[in-house]
């Protein structure tokens, strides 16, 4: 039986990019109570109720039980991810409302077909792994590279011309929303694969790595569970052309015009 990570559970071994020496630890109060990559239980609260047998851990700004499919929230300084509540995260919704704190991280997943990214330009990156994720980073003013490790995410440098290239190659890459959606990009083996994604889908895929990569190769079973990753986000993606401009009605708060 696959066994399920939550993000609950991921995010005690998650480093923070900027640091990957040391493990980022989730921020813990009395209401968060143990967390566990099993189903918490909790007491409800009067109009928030979640079913029990769907709880799977706590609202990291009010405490309240969530549900398996709760939303979640991108601490900005330490880019640490929290666990919100549907009221909680609408509170962030708009960049604007989440000050120098929080973003509300979006669901939209899209699929980019025709994307403009060869090998030469891949092989200019100098990343030592086939996988990796784009994001802006509104701290640091720019676009920032970060490949998954054994120690968690790190960055790598990346050129602000090579971002600009680019991005003017796939304009589709000019609606990422700042901190909250990536560019991931998948070429283990012969995939060629891009998509815009949550940022949290990004953490979550390194965390399955940290977790289940055994001996120099990783072994069979991280492997058959990175294709497993990957054929459930495809599955969940709406497809759409890189090169269109595709800017509807799904387009984050926050994203770039």
């Amino acid at each position: 039986m696959e066994r399920r990570i939550t993000m609950n559970a991921l995010r005690r071994y998650l480093v923070r990019p900027q640091d990957a020496r040391s493990p980022a630890e989730p921020r813990r109060d009395a209401s968060e109570g143990n967390v566990s990559e099993g189903d918490l239980s909790g007491r409800s609260v009067p109009g928030r109720d979640v079913p029990e047998r769907s709880v799977s851990g706590r609202c990291d700004l009010c405490g309240v039980p969530v549900a398996d499919d709760h939303r979640h929230l991108i601490d900005l300084s330490s880019r640490e991810i929290r666990c919100a509540c549907r009221p909680c995260a609408t509170l962030f919704d708009r960049a604007e409302r989440g000050g120098q704190r929080y973003r509300a991280v979006p669901d939209r997943r899209w699929y980019l077909r025709g994307f403009a990214l060869d090998d030469a330009a891949w092989d200019g990156l100098h990343i030592p792994v086939q996988m990796a994720f784009f994001f802006h980073d509104s701290s640091a003013r720019r676009a920032v590279l970060h490949y998954p490790s054994l120690g968690g995410p790190v960055e790598s440098p990346l050129a602000r011309p090579t971002w600009a290239r680019l991005e003017a190659a796939n304009p589709v890459l000019g609606g990422l929303a700042p901190d909250v959606e990536a560019l991931l990009v998948n070429r283990t083996g012969d995939a060629r694969d891009h998509w815009i994604v949550p940022i949290d889908d990004c953490y979550a895929l390194v965390g399955l790595i940290r977790t289940r990569w055994k001996g120099l190769a990783g072994g069979p079973d991280v492997w058959r569970e990175i294709g497993g990753f990957f054929t459930a986000l495809r599955g969940r993606s709406r497809t759409v052309d890189a090169g269109g401009g595709t800017h509807d009605g799904n387009r984050p708060e926050g994203a770039k015009q």
